[in-house]
C-alpha cells in the first residue's frame, strides 16, 4: 500500500516537473520578467517595505517565505526558512537541484489561484503565487516548508540517504519543521494569492504612474527645449522686446533690451516699466489702450537723445490676445541709420536739383559776363589805345586824344576798368568751376595732372559762402609746395576735385570756428610731390585738430563733430570712398588737438602703357 502511494506521488511529481521545465525553458527564452517598456519588478516596489511585509507575513503564519524573479533569482531575503531546507537539503547537490525544480513548479504563472504542491526533496508542502502586470510575469511569492501527518518518517530518512545528507542532522532538522494541517495551509495559500493579486494591481498602478511621470518629464523636457528655442529666437532679434502685464510689470526682457539699457533680465523682471525706464512712462497709456482695444499701436521715428546724438526709434506696442494671456509686448527698433540714409537720399536729390540749377545759373551768368568782359575791353581800347580812329573821333568832338587819355588816367578810370576785367575773369573762373563741379560724372577716366584739379577745387572753395561760420576764404593764407614734372594720375577729374573740395571746405570751417581761440591766422599748406609709383598730396591746416577718438572715426559714415542740422557726416566718408575705392589710392589723417590736421593722399601714377580703354568705371 505504501509502495503504491509512493509510486503515485512520484508520477505526480514527474508530471509537475515536466510542466515546470517547459515553463522554465520558455521563461529563459523570453523577457517576461520585465514590462514592455523594460521596467523590472524592483523598479515598481520599495524593497525595504517589501521585505518588512514578507517578514511580518512569515512570522504571523509560521511559514517560510521569499519573493523571487520568475527565473528563481531571489529578490528578498528568506524569512523563517527551516534548518532542514536551508542548512541540510540545499547543502547537497541533488537536494539543491530538487529544491530548484520544486520552486519552478510552484513559481509558474497562474492567474486562477495559488500553486500548491509537495517539494521534491523532503515532501514538505509549498505554495507559490505569481505577480504579473498586464500579462507579464514579473515575480513569485513563495511560501511553505510545512509538514503534516501525511509524511512518512521512513520515507524521509530514505530520501536523506538518497541525496547524501547526514541522517542524524536530517532527522533533528526535520523534527523542527513547522507542523500545520493541510487545510490551514491551503487557507494561507488562498490569502497569499489575494496578496499577490493586490501586489499585481499595485504594480500595474505603479507602472502607470511611472509612465505618467515619464511622460510629464518628457513633456517638461520638450517644454524647456521649446522655451529655450523661443528665448534664443527672441534674444537673437535686433529689436528690443519688452513684455509687460496689464499693471505695467515687466515679464519679458530680451538680450537686446539688456544691452541697450544695461539692466540684466533678472534685475528687471517683476518691476514696473516706468521705474526701470522712466523715459517710457508715457508708453503706459499706449499699453493700456492697446490691451483694451486689442490692436497694435505704432509710433514711427521717435527721437531720442543718447550721448549727445539724436537717435530715432520705431516703437510698437502689441497686445497679447491669445490663450487668455493679458499684457503687451513693446518692440523698439533703432532706425537711426535708415533715417540718415533717407535724409542722405533726400539731400542727394536736393543736391542734384541744386546742381542742375547751378548749371543753369552759370550758363545764364556767362552771357552777361561775356558782355561785361567785351565792353570793358572795348572801353579800355577806345579810351587809352592811340589809334587813328580814336584820334579822329576825339578831334571831331573838339578834343585832343592825349587830353582824353590823360583825363581817364587822372580819374583812375583805367584802374577801374582793370578791376572790372579782373573781377569778370575771376567770376568766369568761378562759373567754369561751378559747371565742372555740377556736371555729373560719367565714369570717364583720363590721364590728369593733379595740381590743376587741386587749384580748381581751391577756387571753388574760395567762392563758397558759409553762412553758418561766416568765414571769408580770402582771410585764409594758402602756401603751395608743388614739385615740378609730376606724373599724371589716371582718374575721373570731377570725383577727385570733389574729394579735394570736401577736405578744403572742412578745414576752412574748422579754422573759422576756432579762429578766435587759436589766436593765429588760418593757413593751408598744399603739397604735391612724386613718390615711388604714386603722386603724394598733402592738405595741411592749422585749425583746432582732432582728438584720437575723432581721428579714429573721421571716415565713418554719418560721423560728425558739427551741431545738429549743420553736417550730415558724409563728406569725409565720401572722400575716403572716392580716393580708396574709385581711384584705387590711399588716404590717411594725422592730427593733434590744438595743432591742426594733415590729410595725406596717395594716387597711383599713370603707367606708360595705360590706355583709357584699359580702365572703366570706378566713378563715384
Amino acid at each position: 500500500m505504501k509502495r503504491k502511494k509512493l509510486q503515485d506521488k512520484i508520477a505526480f511529481l514527474v508530471d509537475e516537473l515536466a510542466v515546470a521545465e517547459k515553463e522554465l525553458a520558455a521563461l529563459n527564452n523570453s523577457e517576461t520578467s520585465t514590462t514592455p517598456g523594460g521596467i523590472r519588478f524592483t523598479d515598481l516596489f520599495d524593497l525595504d517595505s517589501l521585505q518588512a511585509i514578507q517578514d511580518a507575513f512569515a512570522a504571523a503564519t509560521g511559514v517560510a517565505s521569499i519573493i523571487t524573479l520568475p527565473s528563481g533569482e531571489p529578490i528578498t531575503q528568506p524569512s523563517n526558512f527551516s534548518t532542514l531546507c536551508q542548512d541540510v537539503i540545499r547543502k547537497t547537490e541533488k537536494g539543491l537541484c530538487n529544491c530548484m525544480r520544486s520552486d519552478a513548479v510552484i513559481g509558474r504563472l497562474n492567474t486562477t489561484g495559488p500553486n500548491v504542491s509537495q517539494c521534491m526533496s523532503a515532501g514538505l508542502w509549498d505554495c507559490g503565487a505569481s505577480i504579473s502586470v498586464d500579462g507579464h510575469h514579473l515575480a513569485n511569492w513563495l511560501i511553505g516548508q510545512i509538514r503534516n501527518e501525511v509524511l512518512d518518517s521512513d520515507q524521509i530518512l530514505a530520501y536523506a540517504k538518497e541525496i547524501g545528507a547526514d541522517e542524524t542532522a536530517f532527522s533533528r532538522a526535520f523534527a523542527q519543521v513547522t507542523v500545520m494541517p493541510l487545510e490551514q495551509f491551503n487557507r494561507i495559500c488562498d490569502f497569499l494569492f489575494l496578496m499577490a493579486n493586490l501586489m499585481s494591481l499595485t504594480a500595474y498602478q505603479n507602472l502607470q504612474l511611472r509612465n505618467y511621470v515619464a511622460q510629464i518629464h518628457s513633456s517638461n523636457k520638450e517644454l524647456a527645449h521649446l522655451r529655450n528655442f523661443l528665448s534664443n529666437i527672441i534674444d537673437s532679434m535686433p529689436s528690443m522686446l519688452v513684455g509687460v502685464d496689464p499693471e505695467g510689470r515687466i515679464t519679458h526682457w530680451n538680450m537686446r533690451a539688456a544691452d541697450a539699457t544695461g539692466f540684466a533680465k533678472a534685475e528687471v523682471e517683476g518691476k514696473q516699466l516706468a521705474d526701470v525706464m522712466p523715459e517710457w512712462a508715457n508708453e503706459m497709456d499706449k499699453i493700456t489702450r492697446a490691451i483694451r482695444e486689442r490692436k497694435p499701436i505704432v509710433d514711427e521715428k521717435v527721437a531720442e537723445e543718447r550721448d549727445g546724438v539724436t537717435h530715432y526709434n520705431d516703437v510698437s506696442v502689441y497686445p497679447l490676445i491669445a490663450n487668455g494671456v493679458d499684457g503687451a509686448v513693446i518692440r523698439v527698433d533703432d532706425i537711426t541709420e535708415r533715417v540718415r540714409i533717407e535724409e542722405m537720399m533726400i539731400q542727394s536729390e536736393k543736391m542734384m536739383s541744386l546742381g542742375g540749377l547751378a548749371a543753369g545759373i552759370a550758363h545764364e551768368i556767362n552771357n552777361p559776363l561775356a558782355a561785361i568782359l567785351g565792353y570793358t575791353s572795348l572801353l579800355n581800347k577806345r579810351l587809352l589805345e592811340d589809334t587813328r580812329k580814336n584820334r579822329r573821333v576825339a578831334e571831331e568832338a573838339g578834343l585832343q586824344f592825349e587830353d582824353v587819355a590823360a583825363y581817364v588816367k587822372a580819374r583812375g578810370i583805367d584802374a577801374m576798368l582793370d578791376g572790372v576785367m579782373d573781377s569778370s575773369r575771376r567770376a568766369g573762373r568761378v562759373v567754369t568751376n561751378m559747371l565742372g563741379f555740377s556736371r555729373r560724372s560719367g565714369g570717364l577716366f583720363n590721364h590728369e595732372d593733379v595740381i590743376p584739379i587741386l587749384e580748381r577745387a581751391l577756387e571753388l572753395v574760395k567762392s563758397d559762402h558759409d553762412l553758418e561760420h561766416s568765414y571769408d576764404f580770402r582771410d585764409i593764407a594758402v602756401i603751395r609746395e608743388y614739385d615740378e614734372d609730376l606724373p599724371t594720375v589716371y582718374c575721373d577729374a570731377t570725383n577727385l576735385q570733389q574729394a579735394f573740395f570736401n577736405i578744403l571746405r572742412n578745414g576752412a570751417q574748422a579754422m573759422a570756428g576756432a579762429y578766435q581761440e587759436l589766436d593765429r591766422a588760418p593757413r593751408f599748406v598744399l603739397r604735391c610731390h612724386a613718390t615711388d609709383g604714386a603722386v603724394h598730396v598733402e592738405i595741411e591746416d592749422n585749425g583746432p585738430g582732432m582728438s584720437p577718438e575723432v581721428q579714429r572715426r573721421i571716415f565713418e559714415p554719418f560721423f560728425t563733430t558739427k551741431g545738429v542740422g549743420v553736417g550730415t557726416g558724409l563728406g569725409m566718408s565720401v572722400t575716403y570712398f572716392i580716393i580708396t575705392e574709385s581711384l584705387s589710392g590711399s588716404m590717411s589723417v594725422s592730427s593733434s588737438p590744438g595743432v591742426g590736421a594733415t590729410f595725406s593722399i596717395d594716387l597711383p601714377a599713370s603707367k606708360a602703357d595705360s590706355t583709357s580703354s584699359g580702365m572703366s568705371g570706378g566713378a563715384f
